[in-house]
């Protein structure tokens, strides 16, 4: 007959092997899934921060607390599993979490595509702003700073005091001071970001060339520098004629000649300006009307790129004094001159050159439109007519001339500016 104490004993042992029989199996299933099974997460994105281990990962994806103790000791035998790098990486509901580790160890981060946000060339502040009030991102750092822009320029500035020191800022204008460039619009504080970068990449630009600047006596400090890039920014987009602009502006400030410059002149009427710059514009009087006040305009009037603020430091050495375009497009380029007489020469044959080509103009358009006509009156079989008289969609208008227009028909007309 078995003693009471054995039968005890041999419950025990009963209870020990299925534990341990239980155990292995489920030590095995753990394992396998462990290799096999996808995993899942609040979110389809998970962060390896600053700190973290494989452990945390482990904590954070293991269903249970005997499975989390299994994959402990799995990955103790398994240490190419171990050196995992900080950022984000993608879940998806389709990954084991040996594939999330070992992406983790490979630092196959998830690269975010964020929207982006284009500073042209030569836009100016108010069409910036008016572009992003019509955005949703939104930004409430930068709608508080915005209405105050020196606090918004120390707050941009305050990790790098020597740039704010080398303009003598903060200034209570933004214009000119934000880089033309593309910007990608993170979720926190997008705006605001964008023109931090766009801030500190624009002084670290006028920096460089202020360092490198040729004598000159008439750009007194960076701040001014930054003005007249403007002016050689808005006065031209060919590379090879910034640094010739520049000299005509800087030969006339030495001279004490008015730069008389029509894109100040619109800036100063309206800093969205768009329609005909007329004669009674320009002899109206206000802050940026180069045709009545001498010098340089108070601030920038618009974003100038990197080679404007160049060549307003480093001019080409030239005696010209005067500048026209030489056709009705602006990739035709400037005529440089060096008195008056040359230049009403140069102002006359691109007179021509626009009157021509307006012609040019109306005579195709006028064509298309009797060959639409024509082609329409063939037709045999036609569910619905279209308006001969509308211009066709691919015609050329004349807002596709975007320099400026001098007319002769109307001398009040001093040049036409399309909305960009």
């Amino acid at each position: 007959m078995i003693s009471k104490k054995s039968k005890v004993i041999l419950i025990l042992c009963v209870f020990a092997f299925v534990f341990v029989s239980a155990l292995a199996s489920y030590t095995a299933y753990a394992v396998y899934a462990l290799k096999t099974e996808p995993i899942t997460y609040k979110s389809q994105i998970y962060s390896v921060k600053s700190g973290f281990t494989q452990a945390t990962v482990i904590d954070d994806f293991a269903p249970n607390l005997v499975a989390k103790y299994i994959y402990k000791i799995y990955f103790k035998f398994n240490p190419q599993f171990t050196a995992i790098q900080k950022g984000d990486y993608f879940v998806g509901g389709k990954k084991t979490l040996l594939e999330l580790l070992h992406d983790m160890v490979q630092g196959n981060v998830v690269i975010k595509k964020y929207p982006t946000f284009t500073i042209a060339e030569g836009t100016n502040l108010m069409r910036i702003l008016n572009s992003i009030s019509k955005r949703s991102l939104k930004d409430d750092k930068f709608s508080l700073l915005i209405s105050t822009p020196d606090k918004l320029m120390q707050e941009a500035l305050k990790e790098h005091q020597d740039l704010l020191s080398f303009i003598d800022g903060p200034y209570e204008n933004l214009e000119g001071f934000i880089a033309p460039a593309t910007y990608p619009m993170y979720e926190k504080e997008p705006y605001f970001k964008m023109f931090k970068v766009g801030l500190i990449k624009q002084l670290q630009y006028l920096k460089q060339a202020w360092d490198k600047r040729a004598k000159n006596e008439e750009i007194k400090n960076p701040y001014q520098a930054l003005i007249l890039a403007s002016l050689i920014e808005k006065e031209t987009s060919l590379d090879s004629e910034r640094k010739l602009v520049s000299a005509v502006f800087l030969n006339r400030l030495r001279l004490k000649m008015r730069l008389q410059t029509d894109p100040t002149v619109m800036y100063g009427i309206n800093k969205v300006f768009v329609g005909k710059l007329t004669r009674r514009h320009l002899k109206t009087d206000h802050a940026y009307n180069t045709y009545t006040r001498a010098g340089l305009p108070p601030s920038p009037i618009c974003m100038p790129s990197k080679p404007s603020i160049e060549a307003a430091l480093s001019p080409e050495k030239s005696k010209a004094l005067y500048f026209v375009a030489k056709s009705y497009s602006p990739k035709d380029g400037h005529v440089f001159t060096n008195s008056l007489q040359e230049h009403n020469k140069a102002v006359k044959e691109y007179r021509k050159s626009v009157k021509q080509y307006l012609a040019k103009l109306k005579k195709a358009n006028q064509d298309a439109k009797d060959t639409k006509a024509s082609t329409q009156a063939n037709s045999k079989a036609q569910a619905k007519t279209t308006d001969p008289n509308k211009a066709d969609n691919n015609n050329i208008t004349e807002a596709d001339i975007d320099t400026a227009i001098v007319t002769e028909n109307d001398e009040d007309v001093i040049s036409i500016t399309v909305d960009p």
